[in-house]
């Protein structure tokens, strides 16, 4: 199931010390078309468009 769109995001894995965390925002879905999984469209802040992720990349902010 993928993440509902404009929901808030930031990458899964844990950030090294002294880096920054991403934010972005789920903006759309796209199928892939190897595997066929549904892939969460994020755009990230600072980018000008949106790259794909497996719900299990991402976690959700509160």
């Amino acid at each position: 199931m993928s993440i509902e769109k404009r929901t808030a995001v930031t990458p899964a894995k844990p950030v090294p010390p002294g880096k920054l965390r991403l934010f972005g925002l789920v903006v759309n879905h796209a199928t892939d078309p190897i595997s066929g999984a549904e892939l969460n469209m994020v755009m990230w802040d600072g980018t000008e468009k949106a790259l794909p992720y497996d719900d299990d990349e991402l976690a959700i902010v509160d």
